[in-house]
């Protein structure tokens, strides 16, 4: 058993390994707010502090093992208070860095995001594929990349940077808001309103990745974190597929889960595209052992009991 501690282990990634991951280790979550009983019941055994504990040497919990660091404002919010996003996502990421080494802390978990390679991601992406982040969002997350891998070349600490494609799932508290997120909003929309409705033809294509992936890929890492040769990982499921796709596959799944049928609206007089491929490569990950089961039918079936059981 490790002593592991989450940022941002109440939101959406973070709940579900918060969850996951309180099953086999003393987990402790910091918070920038008051957390009700509900919530952390919703969480596992696990132990709440405060955020801002983390920014002094003098209050950083001791004897962690593990720190898995996810705690960043979301795509809106950097767009809309960019300076702010340089200070939380980047500046942040530092101090809490750079105390987890003084508190002797062996492995440093950072969650990046796949779209530090640029918008829209095509053609065939490894981690030795140039990023040109073009969002507040991509840019800060790059930048905070740069301070894990230079600790970790410098052998202060272990570090593990996980470019994260487009994830989907239910999260583990319905207070967390990621509705916007692609999957998640469709599902939503199949039970509120009994139809989905796009914004674009669905051409595109995207890599999915379910959350119970990225539980496991993380609990795996756990068990063998000290085995890893490399920093930066692409997360992803290492199969692409079109939006129009993951639609189909929602309302597909949405027959026996909500028991009716579900109609599909694209935006008036929209044709069909030829949309560059996309190869979100994980050849990495996989070369350490890891395994992604990529079961799209079972995470939707879950997030649309979700769904249904919080709007419907």
């Amino acid at each position: 058993m490790s002593r592991i501690l989450i940022t941002g282990g109440f939101g959406y990634v973070g709940g579900r390994l918060t969850r996951r991951l309180s099953e086999e280790h003393e987990v402790w979550v910091s918070s920038r707010k008051p957390v009700s009983e509900d919530i952390l019941r919703l969480h596992g055994d696990i132990i709440s502090i405060d955020h801002a504990l983390l920014l002094y040497p003098a209050t950083f919990p001791t004897s962690i093992d593990v720190v898995i660091h996810l705690a960043a404002l979301n795509e809106l919010d950097c767009l809309t208070y960019p300076s702010e996003a340089i200070r939380v996502n980047v500046d942040e990421t530092r101090i809490i860095l750079e105390n987890s080494i003084k508190q002797g802390v062996e492995r440093f978990v950072y969650f990046s995001t796949a779209h530090i390679y640029g918008s829209p991601l095509q053609g065939n992406i490894t981690e030795k594929t140039i990023p040109v982040p073009a969002h507040p969002y991509a840019i800060t997350h790059r930048a905070a990349e740069d301070y894990v891998v230079a600790a970790s070349m410098q052998k202060k600490i272990r570090g593990t940077v996980f470019r994260l494609s487009n994830s989907f799932g239910a999260p583990a508290s319905r207070h967390v808001n990621r509705w916007t997120l692609l999957a998640n909003d469709l599902c939503r929309q199949a039970v509120e309103k009994g139809r989905l409705t796009l914004k674009s033809n669905g051409c595109q294509f995207r890599d999915f990745i379910c959350l119970s992936d990225v539980e496991e890929v993380v609990a795996r890492m756990l068990i063998r974190h000290k085995e890893l040769t490399q920093v930066i990982y692409n997360l992803g499921s290492g199969i692409s597929m079109r939006v129009l796709d993951m639609a189909d596959a929602i309302i597909k799944t949405a027959i026996p889960v909500l028991h009716k049928n579900i109609a599909l609206d694209l935006p008036a007089d929209c044709v069909p595209t030829k949309e560059p491929p996309l190869n979100y490569s994980i050849a990495a990950l996989l070369s350490e052992g890891f395994h992604i089961t990529n079961d799209v039918t079972i995470e939707l079936e879950r997030l649309l009991e979700f769904c249904a059981e919080q709007f419907g």
